[in-house]
């Protein structure tokens, strides 16, 4: 229901309660603003504007549940509950109704076409679903951790779509929430490191028990729910996130799993991911290794990710030349090729 102070005033008589419909949502708007003009609404004052005493049984009675108005000692007098006071709760009722909608979506339709065999699969829509857009792509990656009910494996990269869950969660939002009993897998690329926001939802992450690793070139973020549900999110491409898509055909599912399972074996563990406020609690020197200090631990244990000097350099809190001269002496002291093998080898070795 919505209030529009423009409404013609209450006329004849309107449908029942019991049909619902836009039409007697209307009815309820239009009787709603007559109560807020006449300030402390009563039967006779609601009686003068047209209403017939049914109707405003009907109407109040459904504006007393919606917390639009209070009862009186008087059954014919009512209060009008402050309207920014009633809006906003009324508001809140929709959304959670509309989040539990959502959340429920895919669950309905999967009962459905079990129900409807062949029928169903025929005449339901394309099991392939095109996302325009970034809000549209971030809408259903929220919508996919709500209605997980065994697990969500996420690898993303630093999409647009993503990228900004990650600043609304930062500024309190809640749309990633999954249920308790939710096994939750979660790959970072390399490229969120200099992303706080991402670091904060990592983070968090972990406080929550889930797995979190962190991955050098995701190629695309993908996220399956369920075995049955994956998205593909584009939008680190094109602004438009152009390509982007949810599906829930089988052969999707299965090789964008199997995707996903590649990516997470070849990650690493968060938690060797040191910050820089984790700097000192690296692992002790041991006698006939490489002496690591803190720092060279955690540069290491960075490498490993892919992360270039910069982002090191930011993580450490030290110069992009300090984190270079490191690199270097790391290399060199074990007889790496390259600065992600050097990585890989203190992984291996047990040293992050």
């Amino acid at each position: 229901m919505t209030a529009s102070p423009d409404r013609p005033p209450v006329g004849a008589p309107t449908p029942s309660r019991h049909s619902r419909g836009e039409t007697y949502e209307e009815f309820l708007s239009r009787v709603y603003m007559a109560a807020v003009r006449l300030g402390v609404p009563s039967r006779s004052a609601l009686r003068q504007s047209g209403l017939s005493d049914a109707d405003v049984d009907d109407a109040v009675a459904e504006l007393v549940e919606r917390g639009m108005l209070s009862s009186s000692e008087d059954p014919d007098r009512w209060f009008v509950v402050p309207p920014r006071e009633a809006l906003t709760h009324r508001m809140d009722q929709i959304e959670r109704r509309v989040a539990l909608t959502r959340a429920t979506a895919s669950e309905v339709e999967s009962l459905w076409r079990r129900a409807m065999g062949d029928v169903g699969q025929a005449r339901g829509p394309a099991q392939v679903d095109g996302l325009a857009g970034t809000v549209e792509i971030a809408h259903r990656i929220a919508e996919l951790h709500r209605s997980a009910s065994t697990r969500v494996w996420w690898a993303v990269d630093a999409s647009a779509a993503a990228t900004g869950l990650f600043a609304d969660l930062a500024a309190g939002s809640t749309r990633l929430s999954v249920r308790e009993e939710v096994q939750v897998r979660l790959v970072l690329d390399s490229s969120l490191l200099g992303d706080p926001h991402a670091l904060a939802f990592a983070d968090r992450a972990r406080e929550l028990g889930h797995e979190v690793r962190v991955a050098n070139g995701v190629p695309f973020s993908v996220l399956m729910t369920d075995d049955k549900d994956v998205l593909v999110d584009l939008s680190r491409y094109a602004e438009d996130g152009d390509g982007s898509f949810g599906a829930h055909r089988v052969t999707w599912v299965q090789a964008l799993s199997q995707l996903l399972v590649a990516i997470w074996d070849l990650a690493t563990p968060y938690g060797t991911v040191l910050t820089a406020g984790q700097v000192g609690e690296g692992p002790p020197v041991v006698p006939g290794r490489l002496p690591l200090g803190d720092k060279d631990a955690s540069v290491l244990a960075l490498l490993a990710t892919g992360a270039s000097d910069k982002i090191i350099a930011r993580q450490l809190g030290v110069s992009v030349r300090t984190v270079e001269r490191r690199v270097r002496y790391l290399m060199e002291h074990l007889g790496a090729a390259t600065r992600f093998q050097a990585g890989v080898q203190a992984v291996r070795r047990g040293w992050v």
